[in-house]
Protein backbone atom coordinates (compact mmCIF):
# COMPACT_ATOMS: atom_id res chain seq x y z
CA UNK A 1 0.00 0.00 0.00
CA UNK A 2 1.24 3.71 -0.71
CA UNK A 3 0.46 6.81 1.33
CA UNK A 4 -1.46 9.38 0.34
CA UNK A 5 0.37 12.39 2.11
CA UNK A 6 2.11 14.56 -0.25
CA UNK A 7 5.53 15.46 -0.11
CA UNK A 8 7.59 18.04 -0.72
CA UNK A 9 10.28 19.00 -3.21
CA UNK A 10 12.04 21.70 -4.05
CA UNK A 11 10.70 23.91 -7.49
CA UNK A 12 14.22 23.89 -8.92
CA UNK A 13 14.37 19.57 -8.22
CA UNK A 14 11.02 19.31 -10.12
CA UNK A 15 11.46 21.45 -12.69
CA UNK A 16 14.66 19.51 -13.51
CA UNK A 17 13.03 16.00 -13.80
CA UNK A 18 10.27 18.23 -16.10
CA UNK A 19 13.09 19.34 -18.57
CA UNK A 20 15.59 16.62 -18.37
CA UNK A 21 18.58 18.34 -17.11
CA UNK A 22 19.64 19.99 -14.04
CA UNK A 23 18.99 23.24 -12.70
CA UNK A 24 21.84 25.89 -11.56
CA UNK A 25 20.72 25.66 -8.14
CA UNK A 26 20.80 22.41 -7.49
CA UNK A 27 23.81 20.96 -4.96
CA UNK A 28 24.90 17.46 -4.47
CA UNK A 29 22.42 14.66 -4.25
CA UNK A 30 20.13 16.25 -5.70
CA UNK A 31 21.63 16.00 -9.18
CA UNK A 32 21.86 12.40 -9.08
CA UNK A 33 19.34 9.58 -10.07
CA UNK A 34 19.71 9.00 -6.10
CA UNK A 35 18.32 12.65 -5.61
CA UNK A 36 15.13 11.53 -8.03
CA UNK A 37 14.60 8.37 -6.97
CA UNK A 38 11.93 8.76 -3.95
CA UNK A 39 10.68 11.29 -6.45
CA UNK A 40 10.22 8.84 -8.53
CA UNK A 41 8.49 6.55 -6.15
CA UNK A 42 6.46 8.94 -5.06
CA UNK A 43 4.84 9.39 -8.19
CA UNK A 44 4.42 5.89 -8.62
CA UNK A 45 4.37 3.96 -4.95
CA UNK A 46 5.71 0.22 -5.52
CA UNK A 47 7.35 1.16 -9.07
CA UNK A 48 10.54 -1.15 -9.71
CA UNK A 49 12.97 -1.29 -13.01
CA UNK A 50 15.99 -3.28 -13.85
CA UNK A 51 18.70 -0.72 -14.01
CA UNK A 52 20.03 2.67 -14.06
CA UNK A 53 19.15 2.63 -18.24
CA UNK A 54 15.44 1.27 -16.34
CA UNK A 55 15.56 4.45 -14.05
CA UNK A 56 16.60 6.93 -17.14
CA UNK A 57 13.17 5.31 -19.30
CA UNK A 58 10.65 5.88 -16.36
CA UNK A 59 11.88 9.02 -15.72
CA UNK A 60 11.36 9.97 -19.34
CA UNK A 61 8.10 7.71 -19.97
CA UNK A 62 6.90 8.36 -16.62
CA UNK A 63 7.94 10.98 -14.83
CA UNK A 64 8.16 13.86 -17.22
CA UNK A 65 5.03 13.56 -18.51
CA UNK A 66 3.05 13.10 -15.09
CA UNK A 67 4.73 15.94 -13.62
CA UNK A 68 4.24 18.21 -16.45
CA UNK A 69 1.01 17.44 -16.26
CA UNK A 70 0.76 18.35 -12.37
CA UNK A 71 2.93 21.05 -12.74
CA UNK A 72 2.60 22.94 -16.30
CA UNK A 73 3.55 26.19 -14.71
CA UNK A 74 7.04 25.05 -14.04
CA UNK A 75 7.22 23.34 -17.56
CA UNK A 76 6.53 27.20 -18.95
CA UNK A 77 8.99 28.92 -16.81
CA UNK A 78 13.13 29.29 -17.31
CA UNK A 79 15.41 28.15 -15.24
CA UNK A 80 16.10 32.07 -14.13
CA UNK A 81 12.07 31.79 -12.96
CA UNK A 82 12.62 28.81 -10.57
CA UNK A 83 13.74 29.08 -7.08
CA UNK A 84 15.48 26.24 -4.96
CA UNK A 85 14.03 27.83 -2.05
CA UNK A 86 10.08 27.35 -3.04
CA UNK A 87 8.67 24.16 -2.51
CA UNK A 88 5.65 22.20 -4.24
CA UNK A 89 3.78 19.38 -2.95
CA UNK A 90 3.79 15.75 -5.07
CA UNK A 91 1.81 13.10 -4.87
CA UNK A 92 0.71 9.72 -6.31
CA UNK A 93 -0.15 9.56 -9.76
CA UNK A 94 -0.17 6.04 -10.22
CA UNK A 95 0.64 3.65 -8.20
CA UNK A 96 2.71 0.52 -9.84
CA UNK A 97 2.84 -3.36 -8.69
CA UNK A 98 6.87 -3.68 -9.16
CA UNK A 99 7.38 -4.08 -12.56
CA UNK A 100 3.62 -3.71 -13.59
CA UNK A 101 4.22 -0.58 -16.11
CA UNK A 102 6.40 -2.98 -17.73
CA UNK A 103 3.85 -5.54 -18.64
CA UNK A 104 0.71 -4.54 -18.10
CA UNK A 105 -1.07 -3.50 -20.68
CA UNK A 106 -4.22 -1.86 -18.28
CA UNK A 107 -1.40 0.32 -16.44
CA UNK A 108 -0.28 1.83 -19.30
CA UNK A 109 -3.75 2.73 -20.68
CA UNK A 110 -4.50 4.31 -17.25
CA UNK A 111 -1.45 6.40 -17.25
CA UNK A 112 -2.23 7.92 -20.54
CA UNK A 113 -5.97 8.06 -19.65
CA UNK A 114 -4.01 10.17 -16.32
CA UNK A 115 -2.20 12.13 -18.77
CA UNK A 116 -4.84 13.04 -21.36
Amino acid sequence: MYSKLMAEYNEAQVWSAIHGESHPALAGNEKTIAGYMPLVEELFPGINYYSITGFSQVMKDYAQPALSKKFPDLVKKSAQEISRDRVVGVEAFLPSNGYEHLDNPQWKQRLDELLQ
